[in-house]
């Protein structure tokens, strides 16, 4: 996984992406209240190089 920065106004969204195939699937891990992005350790442990992967910190949680 890769973690990439998007910049806003209000502040900085912490992201992180496995893109593998522009054309595949790709599954999107949207953590809960109060979660981060480690909630979702094992599916990506599970799923890194099968499908194009994107989980983020909302704001205010995690490294947002």
């Amino acid at each position: 996984m890769i973690e990439k920065i998007y910049e806003t106004p209000s502040g900085k969204i912490h992201y992180w992406t496995d893109n593998i195939d522009p054309n595949g699937v790709t599954l999107v891990f949207l953590p809960g209240l109060t979660a981060d992005h480690r909630l979702f350790e094992k599916q990506i442990e599970y799923f890194s190089g099968k499908y194009n992967l994107f989980v983020w910190d909302a704001p205010g949680h995690g490294k947002s």
